[in-house]
């Protein structure tokens, strides 16, 4: 079983440019949460909550950080210390409007691993 989280839109302060640390940018982040439980899904409490993964995710992205490497990074481990039925996270974070003259696109980051990796 996956918990999606896709396509989440947060305005936020990422970026080795100065211009990124005072005016931010728009990113794009979906995150897929692999589970290893055998149990049947009842509940809630059965399963990982999504809006409770949104919260620490937003957390997480709040604080500024130079490279989006190390936001996917914290947002891994977050999610491995708070929801004790991930096996396994993949994080994609795009940053929309990347400061590169004449460039037109996305740029940014996936990370997938297990939590056995920590």
């Amino acid at each position: 079983m996956n918990i999606i989280l896709k396509d989440i839109k947060l305005f936020g302060f990422h970026g080795v440019h100065p211009l990124e640390n005072t005016c931010g940018t728009d990113f794009i982040i979906n995150i897929v949460i692999g589970t290893n439980y055998n149990h049947p899904v009842k509940a809630l409490s059965d399963t990982i909550d999504y809006a409770a993964v949104y919260d620490v995710m937003k957390n997480v992205f709040s604080i500024p950080e130079q490279l989006l490497e190390v936001v996917a990074e914290k947002i891994f481990v977050a999610i491995a210390e708070n929801f004790p039925l991930a096996a396994e996270v993949d994080i994609s974070i795009m940053k929309l409007n990347p400061p590169i003259e004449g460039f037109l696109g996305q740029v940014g980051v996936h990370l997938k691993k297990r939590i056995s990796e920590i």
